[in-house]
């Protein structure tokens, strides 16, 4: 059940020249219902049923409170990295533009918990995103006393985006200002030869995945360091098979983590696990 998502495209879902899919949702779903009409509206509860109804309606609720959430993150930042950006129409870098996924903003507090799995300090470390989008992650990320901070990205518009967030960026809890993004598709990319913090938010299909994890193994083969791997996921069920894919290189082991509360900021419940480099004998 999908009213919200049955509207056509229209200018409701331009923002600065991107296509983004939480401006407006409300509108949509509440111009919908109007143009379904009640009989049909009634059809479509019966098919799905109370709860089914319920659920969706939950959902979209909770999307709408986010992005309100997250609208209000930028306002006091003065930053731009909310929204639901699609990729069709974005200046993609390499081959891989049909397997990315759209571009979302990470919740603070999911991102907030997904951090107390790691080390207290971690100054030496670069945190790396791949498929920065927005930056929203990148900023989040300079609460912590990284070394550097580094995002890669295959969109043009959200690099140029992204660029502009980080000169704006102010935040008196800020306490990493080496912040930097790199336009490139996440397979070329190079990662830096220092210990790193790699974070993944389902940016893609698992075939990019399984190059990108394969060239991470390749550079802590050749040159060992302490290494930890986040990955969250919202959509398509991407941890079930990324949390094998990690494993399976046999260079990574798991790091105790407990469950993602519930938390308003977050558009979806949001799954996540965290590995670490095993240490050579």
């Amino acid at each position: 059940m999908a009213l919200s998502d049955s509207a056509p495209r229209t200018a409701d879902f331009q923002t600065g020249g991107l296509q983004d899919l939480s401006a407006g949702r409300l509108r949509r779903a509440l111009r919908a219902v109007r143009d379904i009409g009640p009989a049909a509206l009634f059809s479509l509860i019966r098919r799905h049923g109370v709860r089914g109804s319920a659920d969706f309606v939950a959902r979209n609720l909770r999307h709408i409170v986010a992005h309100r959430l997250a609208l209000q993150w930028d306002r006091r930042h003065g930053v731009d990295t909310a929204g639901s950006i699609q990729l069709q129409t974005l200046t993609i870098a390499g081959p891989n533009s049909k397997l990315g996924n759209e571009c979302v903003c990470t919740s603070p507090k999911s991102f907030d918990f997904m951090m107390r799995s790691l080390p207290r300090s971690l100054a030496g470390y670069t945190f790396v995103d791949v498929g920065a989008g927005k930056s929203r992650t990148l900023l989040l990320a300079s609460r912590y006393d990284f070394a550097k901070i580094v995002g890669v990205e295959f969109a043009k518009e959200l690099v140029d985006c992204s660029k502009r967030n980080i000169a704006r960026f102010t935040a008196d809890w800020q306490r990493c200002r080496a912040l930097s993004i790199v336009e490139a598709d996440a397979t070329g990319f190079t990662f830096p030869d220092t210990p790193l913090v790699i974070f993944f938010y389902n940016p893609f299909t698992r075939e990019v995945f399984d190059a990108v994890l394969g060239n991470i193994v390749a550079s802590l083969n050749a040159m060992p360091r302490d290494c930890f791997i986040v990955y969250g996921s919202s959509s398509h069920n991407a941890i079930d098979w990324a949390k094998p894919a990690i494993l399976a290189t046999g260079c990574f082991a798991q790091v105790p983590a407990g469950a993602m509360p519930f938390y308003f900021d977050a558009v979806r419940a949001v799954r996540f696990a965290v590995f670490r480099a095993i240490t050579p004998a």
